[in-house]
């Protein structure tokens, strides 16, 4: 577990960072204008996070026609995250972070054990998938998550844990 515990209602952390492809993204000067949604994966060569962004890939829509806004964190680095930005083109901000850094703001540590039990199974969903291990970044036992900020820059759903698109969608 992070340092941090973020619950719902309070302040979302803010920051300011270089994304892969699209510049600075300063989350203070987001808040305000739509509900942000922020996705923290592990990295791209993780096969249940290539499953978890096939789901966001084909639900991005979803959130965008909802007029939110989506940030995508990642531990991978910028060869990497191109080569997927490029192969999936991804028009969401990708942003780089260590898990001393935002992870750690967004009370992201270790992997719990409800999302640790989850992995051999999504791991075969991957493999029937055809989805292989890519390159090694980042920490092993990162814990993924989900987190949405609304207008007033408040956290109105944090959820750890693999991809859950249906917590995200009712609360935009």
């Amino acid at each position: 577990m992070g340092k941090n515990k973020i619950k719902i209602g309070e302040k979302a952390p803010l920051f300011k960072k270089e994304s892969f492809n699209a510049g600075e993204i300063d989350l203070e000067q987001l808040i305000g204008k739509q509900k942000i949604v922020l996705i923290f994966s592990r990295y791209f060569g993780c096969p249940l996070c290539q499953l978890d962004l096939n789901i966001l890939l084909e639900s991005v829509n979803k959130i965008q026609d909802r007029g939110a806004k989506l940030l995508y964190i990642t531990q991978s680095g910028e060869k990497v995250a191109n080569e997927y930005i490029n192969k999936y083109n991804i028009d969401f901000p990708v942003i780089s972070s260590s898990k001393e850094d935002l992870y750690t703001e967004y009370g992201l540590g270790m992997m719990s054990a409800g999302t640790f039990t989850k992995v051999r199974g999504r791991l075969k969903d991957a493999k029937s998938q055809g989805i292989e291990h890519g390159e090694y970044e980042g920490w092993e036992k990162q814990e993924p998550g989900q987190f949405v900020i609304d207008e007033d820059g408040k956290i109105i759903h944090a959820e750890k844990g693999w991809l859950f698109l249906p917590g995200i969608l009712e609360v935009l």
